[in-house]
Formats: structure tokens, sequence, C-alpha cells
């Protein structure tokens, strides 16, 4: 909660300062985990995921079992609640036609409480019904527009079938006062929740707002996830989480639209289309019974709004809206946009603990290797012997029969110690059972424990040193146990070599410190690869090029590579040999995505006091 306000008035700031200004009003929208811990983030996660996998399926069922090539999202919803009801039309209980069912003017989806009263858009104030239907209701609940033996019957077939209490109960409501009404909006409009309510009290207790000079006297709002999802479904924007993190950019358009005045135009547009309809073959007109005027089309903030946020996230945004020649910018003389970049705040906070909880046998730390127990199931054959066996010698029979088995089963070891394993005596007969044996592990580096008599892994890497010697980067690990050490290490990771074959680096090579999220930039003369971070994206699954701008992650201190990702996470790589590298520049990034190239730093030691 302390990292989400802090970020926010770092971002407000930032956005004051550039501006030269404060701004008139702000709207804010947080995201459904931030209140969440990570157990509740991860069932949130799960619930997701499932049902994004349902809605493919069910996708793919339009798309081969009823012929539809290209279905959307209203379609998807039709086929829920047709399969939620029984194929039954909500009103008049009538069995409806599947083959006609994503036919235009046969079936519609209709807000049981009309959403010009109620802005609910979720799935629980829906019913399917027949086009005629939907169009005698128009914006009155259910119970409002059927009468006689209808009613009687839609109420009976409500409480035997509909097993949602919270839609069953909107279905039977008889009316809807103005405090209903006004109670409806309160809660599908406003975040109320306990964050939201906070950053809203702290932003309007704490920042001075600007004039408005459209009258607006509400300062912050924290507008409902659900409305923006709405809005963002009405105004034809696709959210794909798998083709990385600018749909958070875009996200924030949303939300900024989202004024009281777009809310009244969206529910203008809501409360006629409920009531007055003029049937086409592509669908239906909204007219407005006072003005005459056709509504052709859901409200949109601005005169080519899609199609400017779609070139304001795209790679190259000031080329598409030339191409477009989008109006505003062709007459008002404003700078084309530059790219969006999105920032990252660095990891360089101390955590974790100093060393892996299992204790190894430093025997053959002088060979590069630690002896560890393995379960039986570990073992591997490799030149008709038994690989990193440690010391066969002491128990020949022991070994000799390990082996024995897993050459009769073909070096499998699941098939080879399904059983219990016995050690065999001298005589023949079976000892106490084996479940593990001593292996040697290869290991590079490590923390002595108990005195010496043990060794640990080291486990969280804190940062990486950076060091060029010859025309060389060299990377020189930093762990938590480094930092309570009086000196810094100064080895640099030699490729698939033991610690004591590292090579000393001297503190005049010195270039910078890399933590997690720290800003680089990449060159390779040969090129560098990446692919795509999500094996679901849309995005093609590789890029090239000679250098890239990426977001440091991680260090493989086995070969001595890099991890790093693209500004927007949508792609990846995870083995960029540093040596290999022609450049590696470093650059600090501001919350608002602006970044600057950083020179020689000073090596900084840690000055950490522990209890």
């Amino acid at each position: 909660m302390r990292r989400a306000i802090s970020q926010t008035v770092k971002v407000i700031n930032a956005i004051i300062r550039k501006e030269g200004g404060s701004p008139t009003f702000i709207n804010i929208e947080l995201a459904r985990e931030m209140a969440k811990d990570f157990t509740e983030r991860n069932k949130l996660k799960k619930e997701n995921d499932e049902n994004r996998a349902k809605n493919e399926k069910l996708l793919e069922r339009i798309r081969t079992e009823y012929g539809k090539s290209d279905p959307s999202g209203l379609d998807l919803v039709k086929l829920r609640l047709y399969e939620e009801q029984g194929g039954v039309c909500m009103y008049s209980l009538r069995q409806m036609s599947l083959e006609k069912l994503f036919s235009p003017n046969y079936a519609e989806v209709d807000h049981i409480v009309p959403y010009s009263k109620s802005f609910d858009d979720s799935r629980k104030n829906k019913v399917l019904v027949l086009t005629e239907e939907n169009r005698n209701k128009g914006n009155r609940l259910p119970l409002q527009y059927l009468t006689g033996q209808r009613r009687d019957d839609f109420i009976v077939w409500v409480n035997n079938n509909v097993r949602d209490y919270r839609k069953r109960r909107l279905l039977l409501k008889e009316t809807l006062t103005d405090e209903d009404e006004l109670g409806f909006k309160e809660r599908n409009l406003q975040d109320t929740k306990t964050m939201s309510r906070f950053l809203l009290n702290y932003i309007s207790d704490n920042l001075e707002f600007a004039e408005s000079t459209c009258g607006r006297k509400k300062k912050v709002t924290a507008v409902n996830g659900a409305v923006t999802a709405y809005m963002r479904k009405r105004w034809g924007i696709t959210k794909i989480r798998e083709d990385g993190d600018l749909h958070h950019a875009v996200d924030a358009v949303v939300i900024a639209c989202t004024t009281d005045g777009m809310i009244q135009r969206v529910s203008k547009y809501a409360r006629l289309r409920e009531c007055r309809y003029m049937p086409t073959e592509e669908g239906s007109l909204v007219i407005d019974d006072g003005t005459g005027e056709v509504l052709h089309q859901f409200p949109y903030p601005w005169r080519d709004f899609r199609k400017e946020l779609e070139a304001r996230i795209g790679t190259d945004p000031a080329r598409t809206i030339n191409d477009l020649r989008l109006p505003f910018y062709m007459s008002s003389g404003m700078p084309l946009p530059e790219p969006i970049f999105v920032s990252r705040m660095p990891k360089r906070k101390v955590t974790g603990a100093a060393h892996k909880d299992t204790v190894k046998s430093p025997k053959e730390l002088d060979k590069g290797c630690v002896v560890v127990k393995r379960p039986l199931t570990d073992l591997k054959l490799k030149d008709g012997e038994i690989e990193n066996y440690y010391n066969p010698q002491s128990d020949r029979l022991l070994y000799d029969a390990l082996k024995k088995a897993l050459i009769e089963h073909g070096g499998d070891a699941n098939k080879a110690f399904a059983g219990e394993f016995h050690k065999p005596k001298s005589d023949g007969t079976p000892g106490p059972i084996v479940s593990k044996v001593k292996l040697l592990e290869p290991t590079t580096l490590n923390v002595p424990v108990h005195g010496g008599a043990g060794v640990a892994d080291n486990d969280s890497m804190v940062r990486v040193d950076v060091f060029l010697t010859k025309g060389k980067y060299n990377l020189v690990p930093i762990y938590v146990a480094d930092t309570l050490k009086p000196e810094l290490p100064n080895k640099a990771i030699a490729a698939n070599k033991p610690y004591s074959e590292w090579p000393e680096m001297s503190d005049d090579d010195f270039v910078f410190s890399l933590y997690p999220n720290d800003l680089v930039c990449v060159t390779h003369k040969k090129g560098i690869k990446l692919t795509v971070t999500n094996k679901n994206s849309t995005l093609p699954p590789t890029v090239e090029g000679k250098s890239f701008m990426l977001y440091y992650i991680s260090t493989n201190i086995s070969v001595g590579s890099i991890k790093g990702i693209t500004h927007d996470n949508t792609y990846e790589i995870g083995g960029l040999g540093a040596k290999t590298l022609e450049k590696l520049e470093k650059y600090t990034v501001d919350v608002l995505g602006e970044y600057h190239k950083v020179g020689k730093e000073v090596r900084q030691p840690f000055n950490i006091k522990r209890r």
C-alpha cells in the first residue's frame, strides 16, 4: 500500500513538473489484485486463466460448430447465457433456436436492470432473450414489463431454474426507486474499496488543483474497473495481456476518458437504445425521440479516438499518425508523439537469505564440487558407470548392485528403483533399505556454514558489478552473503569453471553496477535475437537487431550471461554473453519513461549493520 501511494505521488509530481502546472482533475483505478495477498493473487490469476480457457473453448465451438469464422465477445456472451438458461428465452420462456442464435435481429443480450439506470454490465445482470422481447421491454424491469399469466409463469420459472441468488433477486425485483437507482450507480461507477478511498482522499487533501475551464467540481474520482472494462469493450479496444505491458497505457487512457460527461453521454445512449430501435439487416440503429437523431454508434471521447490510441501505442506513432492524416494533428501544429516507453523501478533493496537451506559436504571443494545426498531415482549411467557417484570404492557391493539395477532397466532410474532397494550384504542376503546415495555436484559460489564443516549455495543475488578489461565486459556477482563481508568480491565469472579459476578484477576497470530492472543498451556486432516473452502472445515469435534497450533481470553465473526483457515485456533474451558484447551501456529511467545514459560509476560498498 505504501509503495502504491509513493509511486502515485512520484508520477503526479513528475507530470506537474513536465507540464508546468497542476491538473484540473484526476481519475484513478486500482488493479483488483492490489489489495490482495500473494495467495489471493494466485487464486485470482488461476480463476482468470480458467475463465480465459473456457472462453477460448466456446469461441472455438462457435467457429467450428456454428460456422462463424470471426466470433465476437457478444457471440461468446450469447452462447454462455444460452447454455445457462437451457436455451429458453428468459422473458417469453420460448425455446430459442441454436442455429439462429448468431443471426442479426434474432436474439439479444438484455440488462435485467437497464444499463442506463444501473451501469451494471456484469453477467449476473444479463439474460438472453428474443429480440422482440427486448424491444418491448425497453428500459423497464422484467416484472414491470410482464403481465398476467406471463408474469406468473416467469416468476415460477425463475424460482425453479435460476440458481444464482443475485441474478434471481434482480429478475424478481418489482420496482426501482430513485434511491435504488442512485445506489446502483454509486456502487457500479465508483470504486469504494479501502485502498481506492484512501488514495482518493489523500490526493484530494494534498494536491492543489488547477481551475477547471468546464466547471467540473469533482477533482478526484475512483473509477470502478467494471465501468472502464465496459467502455473499453464498447470502444472496440482489445486487451491482450499476453502481448506485453502496454495494455496498462491503454487502461490509463480509458480511465482518463471515463469522465462524468462521458458517463452522461453513455447513459443517454443506453436509455435511447433501450427504448427506441430501427431494425436493419446489420442490426439496430438508435433513434433519439426528442431530436429524431440517428445515433449510429456508442459515444467516443473524440473523433478518431480509437485510431489515435492504436497509433500512440505503436512502435512509430508519428509515422502512423502522418499516414492516417488525423485531422487534429494536421490542423493544430501539435508535435507528433514519441513511442511509449515503460518505466520500471530498479530493485536495489537487500533482501533474502544469505544462503540456501541445504548443507553440503566440502570434501571435494578444491575440485570445484560438493558432496550431496540424492534419491536413487536421480542416478544416471554414463559410459557404463554411474555418473558423479562419490567414492564407489567405499562400498563396492552397493555401487555394483545399483549399477546392475540401472543396466537391467535400460538406465531408467524410476523403473529400476520403483520399489524398495536393499543394500546387499557380503553373504548375498538383503540388508537395510537404501533411499539416497552421495553424488558429486559442481559448485561455483557457496557460503561456509557450521564453522566450515559444511557449505551451502548462495541464495539471492543483489546485483552484478560490470568491469571492462581489455575490451571485454566481465561480471562480478554480489550476493546477500557478500553484503555482510568487510570487502566486496572481485572475481569475475569464467564460463564453466570453478570459482578458484575465476579471474581477479581491478577496481580501476569498474564501469557500473546492475540491479534488477536497471535499463541497459546492449550491442552485438553479429546481432541479437529476442524471443517472445509469453508463448500465448499474438506477436511474431522472434525479433532480431544489432542493438536493443533491455531491462536487466538476472545473471547466469555458470556461463556469464545476462537475462533481459524489452521495456514493455514483449520480448526477452536469457543467454546474452557479456564478453561477446560490443557495447554494454547503462541508463536511468524516470517515472514518465524518459531515459538518460549513465557514465562511469564509483563502486559502492554495503554498509549494512545487522543485529
